[in-house]
């Protein structure tokens, strides 16, 4: 990263782990670019759960990849959009001023390098905040849904923490793949939901959907509050289990314990599965998500907007585990 004073720019450091009121804007270098790389000027970022725990460094089993005593890394954000400002020699197919989204470390920031394959052109009809709502959330509920779900038309689909940032595209995608959308969510999301194209939405504060007699042959779990004997119950014969996101739990094993829980016991029925998976920077993916934003069949719901010098106060709320959709900043 170059230090020159003539190359400076605003950016999220962090030392240590620790509380998101510990965040402080501070000036430093801009990246350098790589030949494969684009170097995006940020005009907006959004938060997302991955950031909460880089940040706090939890769960603690993690350490060993983002670094045992302080973080590895300085910078934090994943999820950007704004105007490619130059790229690397390798890349062909972008130039400086285009409007751009994608995802990579070091987000919160005026400027952020990252590759080529992490970045789409931007959805016209969005702002670019809107449009940072988009990336890692979006991406995680179509490769969940499409890749690992396999989704069919006509199939049955259940989205576990359907209101949240990674749920409410969940809703939006497994509609448009043609499946009949069962949203689990709490009261005040219910409207949302059906806005959002469930066929069904179960309240959970007042019905038990692992109680119920419909059978679902994709379940989305975003919450991660049931068990996998929970879950068979109505699981048909052939039903996939995909698990995107758990509660925070402990500090030790975050939301690894319920996952690892989970595929142990799943082992044991060989006719149904259920997978854990992190989603995959894919230019390709950018590019059907910007055409389903464009489209109109997908958009993000965006609860709460914020500064860069409030990014504290956005991952708080999003820490409370009950923001609705996603969060944004502008830059």
């Amino acid at each position: 990263m170059t230090t020159t004073a003539a190359a400076t720019m605003k950016a999220i450091i962090r030392d240590t782990y620790g509380p998101p009121d510990a965040l402080a804007v501070r000036r430093v270098g801009r990246p350098d670019v790589a030949d494969d790389e684009v170097l995006v000027r940020v005009r907006g970022c959004s938060v997302n759960q991955v950031d909460w725990y880089e940040v706090t460094g939890t769960p603690w089993l993690a350490r060993p990849m983002t670094g045992l005593r302080r973080p590895k890394s300085r910078r934090a954000g994943h999820d950007f959009a704004g105007t490619v400002e130059a790229v690397g020699r390798h890349v062909g197919d972008l130039r400086p001023g285009d409007d751009v989204f994608g995802m990579g470390l070091g987000a919160f920031a005026e400027f952020v390098s990252v590759e080529r394959e992490a970045v789409g052109l931007k959805p016209a009809n969005l702002t670019f905040p809107d449009a940072a709502a988009v990336p890692l959330a979006a991406l995680t509920a179509l490769q969940g849904l499409r890749d690992h779900g396999k989704v069919q038309p006509g199939q049955q689909v259940l989205v576990n923490g359907a209101s949240g940032g990674v749920g409410t595209f969940a809703l939006q995608i497994a509609r448009a793949l043609g499946a009949e959308v069962t949203a689990v969510c709490s009261t005040r999301n219910i409207e949302l939901a059906r806005s959002l194209g469930a066929h069904r939405v179960i309240d959970y504060t007042n019905e038990d959907f692992t109680r119920g007699q419909e059978q679902y042959d994709v379940i989305l779990d975003v919450s991660g509050t049931r068990s996998w004997s929970h879950y068979r119950r109505v699981m048909s014969p052939t039903a996939r289990l995909v698990m995107v996101g758990s509660a925070k739990a402990n500090r030790l094993l975050g939301p690894l314990g319920h996952i690892i829980r989970i595929q142990l016991a799943a082992r044991c029925r060989r006719d149904r599965r259920a997978v854990f998976f992190v989603a995959k920077p894919a230019q390709a993916d950018m590019e059907i998500l910007r055409e389903m934003v464009e489209s109109a069949t997908v958009k993000p719901v965006v609860e709460r907007r914020y500064e860069l010098s409030e990014i504290g106060a956005a991952l708080r709320h999003l820490g409370d585990g009950h923001a609705q959709g996603k969060t944004v900043v502008t830059v």
